[in-house]
């Protein structure tokens, strides 16, 4: 639990920066509301996909977004990617001192 508010106060963060530099800012974020989520992770792919096809550079804080938004929304499902990937570094530790 205290992960997930970690994350979403990450989010709310992140989410504030890229409403600061982006032209079109984002509608109002809701950190608990999972549809929600999907939506504006959809939105922010679709703006970066925009950008690709006009040859822009996607903003850094779109990508970091993204990443922020997967994160929580991997968390609200009770799925820890950071610690899947710490146990799985130590897994691969141990067979290769092995």
């Amino acid at each position: 639990m205290e992960r997930l508010k970690e994350s979403q106060k990450a989010l709310t963060l992140i989410y504030n920066a890229y409403n600061e530099v982006t032209p079109t800012p984002l509608t109002a974020l809701d950190i608990d509301d999972e549809a929600g989520l999907k939506i504006l992770l959809n939105t922010v792919m679709n703006r970066e996909s925009v950008s690709h096809m006009q040859n822009k550079k996607a903003l850094k804080e779109s990508i970091e977004l993204r990443s922020s938004i997967a994160d929580v929304l991997l968390l609200l499902d009770n799925c820890d990617i950071k610690e899947i990937k710490a146990n799985m570094k130590k897994a691969t530790a141990v067979e290769a001192t092995n």
